[in-house]
């Protein structure tokens, strides 16, 4: 099994599009499990913009659930933050992190993926992308790494 964050595209757009002629679809990001045969394990998520639940289907796909505006099941981060140590849940509460880095975070020490990484926080200035990943090196063991790439025009 692996886990993957990936954007789901929602049929909402932001506030600040309301005005234009064709505005952009609002995305979010969500973690998603994939199983041994690469198939992803549906799932449901909420979009953080309009609320509306989505099931996700595949890699950046989802199916819109009308007539549901909440769903009792659909996990939350105070859920995830249960089984996750206390160390992991200040850090992520102090990046603003979204559930899909505290999901991630507990698939990475539940299956023991030591030396996984995501990204905490980027900004792009110029040609270069600098931020902060959050490794796991062992149980009980991680490190927040600043790092800088090129970016490619």
């Amino acid at each position: 099994m692996t886990g993957q964050k990936h954007l789901i595209e929602c049929h909402c757009f932001l506030a600040q599009f309301r005005n234009k002629s064709n505005p952009p679809f609002h995305k979010f990001i969500v973690f998603s499990v994939i199983d041994d045969s690469d198939t992803i394990v549906p799932s449901y998520a909420q979009c953080n913009n309009c609320g509306i639940i989505h099931k996700i289907i595949d890699i950046c796909r989802s199916e819109i659930i009308y007539g549901k505006e909440e769903l009792k099941s659909i996990e939350k981060i105070d859920d995830v933050c249960l089984s996750l140590p206390n160390s992991i849940v200040d850090l992520l509460k102090n990046y603003n992190s979204q559930l899909s880095d505290y999901q991630y975070s507990r698939f990475i020490i539940e299956n023991e993926l030591w030396n996984s990484s995501f990204v905490l926080t980027s900004e792009i200035e110029g040609d270069k992308k600098t931020g902060k990943i959050l490794k796991f090196i062992a149980n009980d063991k991680f490190r927040v790494e600043p790092f800088i790439s090129q970016v490619l025009i």
